[in-house]
């Protein structure tokens, strides 16, 4: 659009030059000469040119926002077309129109060309004075409101895709079904545009968690891991929430430290059976040879792990087993069972291979892990025990009831604990950060007893875990369900 200002203030300036121009040339020659009627002539018209643009009149109309006149525009049709620009601009990069509910009115008139310039409305004339809204769809859970999104497809493929996340199918994976256990709806909603989130990021922060930060007063006698445990966390977690914090910086009571929690926004609940290939540790046997000097110890027999594949029957809340149980179990190959001689010095009896058999208690695993390391044969040496994995400060338990006999430091074990059962039969728990058992003590099935470290010969942290029967070691697995 032509900028009427400027043309209108072009237009009075040609008028004055020719006004003056005129003037001066009729003082040059008789006012009765043809060249004084051209001169009359032109002031004439310059000043009628001026004239009619000052005085024409045009049609425009009047926009009347929520009873606020705001300016002119050329027509309805013209005011329209600019609010729906900017509505339009508001929702553009949701990929959806914006709305408003503000009342719009225009109040047709005619107007001088010079009233026309000073009140033609622009578009950040409309800034901050009209309102927008967006119809959203909003995932609730649990009545509680967690993002909105564009569209209602864009809600409920994002809610199947979290789904996917915990507890996606695959060759190995059959997963039989999927549910939300918390109360999860989409329902329509108006609201603000930059309330509205997009797919990708709404996923994201799903898949995150929620954080909640909450401040902790430290009570006499607190320490980094007494703290964790108090609050359900790992130590690695409470130190993650105190940048610039180790398990040797020093607290003290009334201190005031930050926990920080990431909890699920929801949790999916998946049943179905999975397929995996594991190993059969084998077992070692321990015989007398008195061709062998006291203490002397020959590997007879080498021994080899096996290897089954095993399909179970689980039932999963956000990946993690709830439960699991054996469908079917095909051993591939089978273990070597590794024969060891032992002079007579050493008091040797046959380890156990069946779970559960001999004088050896029902176990509970002390720790929930993956196995770092198995039983036997381990870079050119022997391993009397299996490695679970775990944090440093992580709570492990007496694998059965009974008597501590031993809580310490011992070589290479680090920190160490050993429990007696009875019947000959003892459990070693070592590399521990702390004990929290002395000699002597009583202690029952599942009684925490120690947190997980890293002392003595240790490439990281794990709880190293043995079952010894009359002096010799058995293959932990099995005897733990």
């Amino acid at each position: 659009m032509k900028d009427f200002k400027a043309v209108k203030e072009k237009i009075r300036e040609k008028v004055r030059e020719t006004v003056n121009w005129a003037m001066r040339q009729r003082q040059k020659v008789s006012w009765k000469s043809p060249a004084v009627l051209g001169i009359s002539l032109a002031l004439v018209v310059a000043i009628g040119a001026g004239a009619i643009y000052v005085n024409t009149t045009v049609s425009a109309a009047y926009l009347v926002l929520n009873g606020q006149r705001l300016g002119l525009v050329a027509s309805e049709k013209a005011g329209n077309d600019l609010l729906n620009r900017l509505l339009n601009e508001r929702g553009q990069s949701l990929g959806i129109a914006a709305k408003t509910h503000d009342k719009v009115e225009f109040q047709i008139t005619r107007v001088k060309k010079i009233t026309w310039l000073e009140q033609e409305l622009k578009p950040k004339d409309l800034k901050g004075k009209l309102s927008a809204y967006v119809d959203g769809w909003e995932i609730t859970v649990d009545g509680q409101s967690i993002a909105v999104l564009p569209r209602q497809e864009d809600a409920q493929k994002i809610l199947k895709d979290y789904e996917d996340y915990y507890a996606q199918p695959s060759s190995d994976n059959q997963v039989a079904s999927v549910s939300l256990a918390e109360n999860v709806g989409i329902q329509p909603v108006e609201t603000d545009p930059g309330q509205v989130l997009l797919p990708e990021k709404v996923l994201t922060m799903l898949k995150v968690g929620k954080t909640t930060t909450k401040d902790y007063v430290v009570q006499q006698n607190d320490s980094w891991w007494l703290i964790a445990r108090k609050n359900d966390m790992k130590t690695k977690d409470v130190l993650a929430g105190n940048p610039g914090t180790t398990e040797d910086t020093m607290i003290k009571p009334g201190q005031v430290i930050k926990l920080v929690t990431v909890n699920p926004f929801m949790t999916v609940v998946s049943k179905g059976t999975y397929t995996t290939t594991e190993t059969i540790p084998f077992d070692v046997v321990s015989k007398t040879d008195t061709s062998l000097g006291a203490g002397q110890t020959v590997v007879k027999q080498q021994g080899s792990d096996g290897s089954k594949v095993v399909t179970y029957a689980y039932e999963r809340k956000n990946g993690k087993d709830l439960s699991k149980s054996v469908v079917t179990e095909k051993v591939v190959k089978e273990s070597v069972t590794q024969v060891v001689a032992k002079g007579p010095a050493a008091r040797i009896t046959v380890a156990y291979a069946s779970r559960g058999s001999g004088n050896v208690p029902a176990l509970s695993w002390p720790i929930q892990g993956h196995i770092n390391s198995y039983y036997g044969s381990r870079w050119g040496s022997f391993h009397s025990g299996v490695d679970i994995a775990g944090d440093v400060g992580d709570p492990y338990v007496a694998a059965a009831a009974g008597t501590v006999v031993s809580a310490g430091w011992d070589g290479g074990y680090g920190k160490m604990i050993l429990i007696d059962h009875g019947n000959g039969v003892m459990t070693r728990y070592a590399h521990s950060s702390q004990l929290l058992v002395s000699v002597g003590q009583r202690v029952a099935k599942g009684q925490t007893i120690g947190l997980v470290g890293v002392t003595g010969n240790t490439t990281g942290p794990h709880l190293h875990f043995e079952v010894i029967s009359n002096g010799s070691t058995l293959n932990p697995l099995s005897y733990l369900p």
